[in-house]
């Protein structure tokens, strides 16, 4: 089962140190500059982000439920940028899954099943592709017809 604390040190950085496009530098994140500005240290938004924040995002990705640690690093990033169920919903649809944007039992079973090289290669795309969209644009494409999904980019 994946870990969450391989998905944490995998995943966030704080800027400045080494990371990829499937990294997250914590401290670029709104709601970290948001209580930086209110008066907490580097160290203590570190410490809240790691032992309470992230780690509550993984128990709502029922992360130490999925099997392959890379899935579950990419669905990490997903969920702490603010757009997992989108993916999740777009993940759906495109495996003909009922779509609810959340990680139910069947998506958690059909994600734990499916061939893990076709799943990873969707998630990097979809991550990639939900990265490079603003907020906005992100709320926009939730709304809008199928024309406007990742299956229509990767097909």
């Amino acid at each position: 089962m994946a870990s969450y604390a391989q998905a944490f040190k995998t995943v966030m950085t704080l800027s400045g140190q080494k990371k990829d496009a499937f990294c997250v530098a914590l401290d670029q994140l709104s709601c970290w500059q948001t209580m930086k500005a209110a008066g907490f240290s580097q160290p203590e938004l570190y410490t809240l982000f790691k032992q309470q924040y992230c780690e509550e995002i993984w128990q709502q990705l029922r992360g130490n439920e999925l099997i392959r640690q890379d899935i579950a690093n990419l669905l990490f990033k997903a969920s702490v940028n603010g757009y997992v169920d989108i993916l999740l919903s777009q993940l759906q649809q495109h495996f003909e899954l009922p779509i609810s944007g959340q990680m139910c039992d069947q998506t958690l079973l059909y994600i734990n099943q499916l061939e893990h090289i076709s799943l990873t290669q969707w998630l990097r795309l979809s991550t990639v592709y939900f990265d490079q969209l603003t907020p906005k644009k992100i709320m926009y494409l939730d709304s809008k017809s199928v024309a406007h999904n990742t299956n229509f980019w990767l097909h």
